[in-house]
């Protein structure tokens, strides 16, 4: 992570960034505590994208049996880093 200052938008940006990390570890360029906070917040992310896949399911599964929850904004679109007007992860819009 010597040097990363790219923003983090996507979960492919948080793959590329923990593949980094784990470049960072073996050659020395992190300490392997950093790393290990890299890999703990990481896995924050995963439990909340899990969690939104999973209000996705119940809806789906509503809406076979002909029930509807309403329209759920931002799903599977959270904006990790946003600099506009749209919600990010702290709940502030720049």
């Amino acid at each position: 992570m010597s040097g990363i200052k790219e923003v983090i938008r996507t979960a492919g940006d948080v793959r590329r960034t923990l593949a980094q990390t784990m470049v960072d570890v073996r050659t020395g360029d992190i300490s392997v505590d950093k790393g290990m906070c890299v890999a703990a917040l990481a896995k924050e992310i995963t439990s909340s994208i899990q969690a939104e896949v999973n209000v996705a399911k119940v809806q789906a599964s509503m809406l076979n049996e002909g029930k509807d929850m309403g329209k759920l904004t931002q799903l599977g679109r959270l904006i990790i880093e946003d600099n506009g007007t749209v919600p990010t992860l702290s709940g502030a819009a720049g």
